[in-house]
């Protein structure tokens, strides 16, 4: 699997710093976790996700489970007051909480030990805007190896601008979570395990003058490369199925050596899903990455895997990867993320 041409990124341009930067910035406009990924109990598949996000002065919480078998989405977004929501002392125990458990119905904890902050336990529950069903998760996730460094260098723009978290946008995500635990749709329990994706982003992001609209692929292959790949668009030109794009795309390899590459390729395919407010959603996306030879199909597993929140729709969805990586077929488990 060595690469064609490319050069990996050199640690010393790594802008994270860990286990601190797993820490709230309390200077940063917008922060947030958010855990997604597959998680299966016997030969049920699920897809979940858990965020808990500050945009300061509001906070939220968006949780969401699919029922892969029954082809059911369980959804809900909920505003919170965020106060002292995360701990920002890196010498004391790791914790992000918004919500109530026993008061409120949404609500999402994650809590780890000072002496490993990638060693988490998350809860959350919601309650389903469709059907009022109550869903609550209680699990336990400790990263396996090195992060996904977002960009190779974890900042955009690289070179930094002067001003830190409030000039810049920081990324990193622990990819090789090992999980087990429990999931509950209603009174029914599901011991689940599972390998997921914990994204922590924090620092400026984009402006209600200037939205960033992007389409994220995220991938975990069975040769062990870990890939994250996105396409950003205008409001103006919104992607069409079967029209390719140039997109960006962060390889890690099993031993963390890492690259970054912005000429790859991005092609959402001819199958769609539209939202009742008539958002468009793509169910499929053929993601092109020359330097490597691959060439890997993101499926959906559920057409519709939206968050209506917000006066907007933003699809989150558990998915499946399929084609060739350095010439050799690949599968995995993935992620489908749109925000047109």
């Amino acid at each position: 699997m060595s690469p064609n041409s490319p050069v990996p990124v050199p640690p010393s341009e790594v802008a994270i710093k860990l286990p601190q930067d797993q820490y709230c910035h309390a200077e940063a406009p917008t922060e947030w976790w958010w855990h997604t990924g597959t998680l299966v109990a016997g030969e049920r598949v699920f897809g979940f996700e858990i965020n808990a996000a500050s945009f300061a002065p509001l906070a939220f919480t968006e949780i969401m489970l699919s029922d892969v078998a029954n082809q059911i989405h369980y959804q809900s977004t909920a505003t919170h007051t965020p106060g002292e929501w995360a701990e920002t002392d890196p010498s004391k125990d790791w914790y992000v909480k918004l919500g109530n458990p026993g008061i409120d119905h949404d609500w999402a904890w994650m809590t780890a030990p000072q002496a490993d902050p990638s060693n988490m336990t998350v809860k959350a529950q919601f309650q389903d805007e469709a059907t009022g069903s109550t869903i609550l998760f209680d699990l336990v996730m400790a990263q396996q190896g090195p992060p996904l460094i977002v960009w190779g260098t974890g900042c955009n723009p690289t070179p930094a601008n002067p001003g830190g978290v409030k000039t810049n946008n920081y990324y990193y995500s622990f990819t090789r979570l090992q999980v087990s635990g429990s999931l509950a749709i209603g009174d029914t329990v599901f011991a689940v395990t599972g390998q997921t994706w914990m994204d922590h982003e924090y620092g400026l992001f984009g402006s209600s003058a200037n939205p960033i609209l992007w389409y994220l692929q995220d991938m975990q292959l069975d040769n062990g490369v870990h890939i994250s790949s996105y396409m950003t668009v205008s409001a103006e030109t919104p992607p069409q199925g079967g029209q390719p794009h140039q997109s960006n795309a962060t390889i890690q390899f099993p031993d963390g050596t890492t690259y970054f590459l912005e000429d790859c390729i991005t092609t959402p395919g001819e199958a769609t899903w539209t939202a009742p407010n008539g958002q468009v959603f793509f169910l499929e996306f053929l993601v092109q990455i020359p330097d490597f030879d691959a060439t890997i199909t993101i499926t959906s597993s559920i057409p519709d895997q939206v968050f209506d929140a917000f006066n907007a729709n933003v699809y989150e969805g558990v998915a499946t990867a399929a084609g060739t990586f350095a010439g050799a077929p690949v599968t995995g488990t993935a992620w489908n993320e749109q925000r047109p």
